[in-house]
């Protein structure tokens, strides 16, 4: 028995010593039909994920010019710039494009209905353009997934189609800057609207037009004159990014989640890379209400020297007196007719503008009053009642301001031009009172003038 056993024992051994080298065998020539099968190891398993989802060679940067010289340049501008390390690829997509020679271009403005256009460029070359401007130029790197990062791309070169790449500008609501807030929005799945469409932050549509235009100050009254009261609605976060500049800061501040429950800052990094000498906007909208006032007051004090002058026969004050307030008058009266005009445009931020009860269309009448004045030396019924009704509608405007429910932001033209609307009545009134001695002259017969001429 025992040697029976032992004899088991040492079939056993040899069995195993065969099978085992054919097992190993057997498995060696097998592996590379598994991993043809997509048996891999979990580490092969994640890179060869990585290599195929879309998008994971792309990178995201959001391009923020500060603002240049021209009037529509104050407000700067944007761009996202999409590049693909496998591929070499890389377009900077922007909004805002016009050109202001092309057919049409100015009736569709006047008339509210300003159509722009989308396109890509070169990144390099864009770039190029605004460091020979002597503007700064940030870029951020949006933390997008990678599926993000393939949507994104997808719809903007879809929007820079021919048959995509017009649109519908509107200064506040949909400009450059506002429709890639919406981009980032949509492949956000709307995180970028939830965190900042919220309470007002104490500031309106005219308080940061008037801190971008600050340094221009003919586009700051013109922008100024024409805005009404929709431009003193308080906005928020989300709105406020209108301004490219507001869209990098709120960028750059804003935490999202992410698919597999993490929660990551947007901006991975940013970077200068354009300086600038040119000095940084202001913080906060300036107040020019003084100035305005001192200026409106000087207006009016010289009004009333020339009037005086004429008044005494002197033939340059003559003169002055005719030009100034002809001028004064036909920019009163050009002003409000294009103010009521606006109402037949597309122009909705200019509705229902109480300026027009400052530049009204009876400068026209007090033009030719004043005209008439520095001409023939006197003045008449309607003459007077004209520059009553242009100071009272003036005085409305002003009690309008005054009363918080009603106020427009338009204290400064308030302040400039009442002093000279009470210049015109103190003229009409009192430098040429309507009396016997002013319709025969001194002393003299019908006929006779104050000037002697």
């Amino acid at each position: 028995m025992k040697q029976k056993a032992a004899a088991s024992r040492k079939g056993s051994v040899r069995l195993t010593a065969a099978v085992i080298p054919v097992f190993l065998a057997s498995t060696a020539l097998l592996a590379p039909t598994a991993r043809a099968a997509g048996l891999q190891n979990p580490a092969e398993a994640d890179a060869a994920a990585t290599d195929t989802v879309p998008g994971s060679s792309l990178s995201v940067h959001l391009l923020t010019m500060e603002p240049g010289d021209a009037i529509w340049e104050l407000f700067g501008h944007n761009a996202l710039v999409i590049s693909d390390s496998a591929t070499g690829y890389a377009q900077a997509f922007h909004y805002g494009l016009f050109d202001l020679y092309s057919e049409g271009f100015y009736f569709e403005f006047l008339k509210g209905r300003m159509i722009y256009r989308a396109g890509a460029v070169q990144p390099d070359r864009l770039i190029a353009g605004y460091r020979a401007q002597n503007r700064r130029v940030w870029a951020q790197e949006l933390d997008l997934e990678p599926r993000q990062k393939a949507e994104m791309l997808r719809l903007l070169e879809t929007v820079v189609l021919p048959q995509n790449m017009r649109y519908r500008y509107e200064y506040y609501l949909n400009n450059c800057s506002t429709k890639l807030r919406d981009v980032i929005d949509t492949v956000l799945k709307g995180q970028l609207q939830q965190a900042t469409d919220g309470s007002p932050t104490g500031t309106t549509w005219r308080e940061q037009t008037r801190r971008l235009t600050a340094a221009d100050l003919p586009g700051y009254v013109g922008i100024d004159l024409l805005l009404g009261p929709m431009g003193d609605e308080p906005t928020n976060r989300w709105q406020e990014m209108w301004i490219p500049m507001k869209l990098r800061d709120t960028v750059g501040a804003l935490w999202v989640n992410r698919s597999d429950g993490s929660r990551v800052r947007l901006v991975s990094s940013e970077q200068l890379l354009v300086t600038s000498d040119r000095t940084h906007e202001g913080a906060a909208a300036r107040s020019f209400v003084l100035l305005f006032l001192l200026c409106g007051m000087l207006a009016g004090l010289l009004l009333l020297l020339v009037a005086r002058g004429a008044h005494h026969g002197a033939f340059l004050a003559r003169v002055g007196l005719g030009f100034f307030g002809g001028l004064w008058g036909i920019f009163c009266f050009v002003a409000g007719a294009v103010l009521i005009a606006v109402h037949w445009t597309d122009h909705e931020f200019m509705y229902w503008n109480q300026n027009v009860l400052l530049f009204s269309p009876l400068g026209a009448g007090v033009a030719f009053a004043l005209i008439r004045v520095s001409m023939q030396g006197r003045t008449s019924r309607w003459g007077r009642r004209v520059a009553i009704g242009a100071l009272g509608l003036a005085g409305i405007a002003l009690l309008l301001n005054l009363i918080p429910a009603l106020a427009s932001g338009n204290r400064e033209l308030v302040v400039l031009t009442v002093p000279i609307h009470l210049a015109v009545c103190w003229i009409m009134l009192r430098v040429y009172p309507m009396d016997r001695a002013l319709l025969y002259g001194h002393g003299g017969g019908p006929g006779t003038t104050r000037y002697g001429v």
